[in-house]
């Protein structure tokens, strides 16, 4: 884990007060899913979640990561693992959530298990600060270098760990999810 990754953890682990989440919190910021309903980061508590960032035009990483969130959920249901995935885009001016509901009926990605997720341009672009997402677009416009991790929240939708996008990620998310310290976060 990086140091950036771990002191982005000690923010959003603090970030909550004893009654609820501040106006700051970037969990708090509004999107949009692939059937058009409005929820937040906040709002995943009660399992945990595995997030990633993707842009429907990037022909490198992302495909991969849409695969290999599709073999994870797969995972999930075989080992009765309760998780659930989301996916948001890292190019919110093209990536409507109209633009992601079609890539979600793509990947058969029903959102009680798969989160597939836009935003107003500001929100997201907050969001992948807050969680230290960087995407650079080339000439195109089109992200063409962006960061690959996939961000493990625990069931109080607080950053836990992160982990890079890796041929054995099935295999990493899965052990992160069941840790006992995320499936079943502890009141503070």
């Amino acid at each position: 884990m990086t140091l950036r990754a771990l002191a982005l953890g000690l923010v959003l682990a603090c970030a909550v007060s004893p009654l609820g989440a501040r106006a700051d919190d970037p969990r708090t910021i509004a999107l949009v899913d692939q059937s058009g309903a409005s929820f937040r980061i906040l709002d995943l508590q009660g399992r945990p979640a595995l997030v990633t960032f993707v842009a429907t035009r990037c022909t490198d990483a992302c495909p991969i990561a849409n695969a290999a969130f599709a073999g994870l959920l797969d995972r999930l249901r075989r080992d009765r693992v309760a998780a659930r995935l989301v996916t948001i885009t890292l190019d919110p001016r093209y990536d409507t959530p109209f633009v992601m509901s079609k890539l979600a009926r793509g990947l058969h990605a029903d959102p009680r298990e798969w989160i597939v997720a836009s935003g107003r341009p500001q929100g997201v672009g907050r969001l992948m600060r807050s969680l230290g997402v960087v995407a650079s677009p080339g000439k195109d416009g089109i992200p063409e270098e962006h960061t690959t991790f996939v961000y493990v929240l625990d069931s109080r939708a607080r950053l836990s760990r992160s982990l890079l996008l890796s041929t054995n990620i099935a295999e990493q998310a899965e052990a992160a999810l069941t840790a006992r310290n995320v499936a079943r976060a502890q009141p503070r």
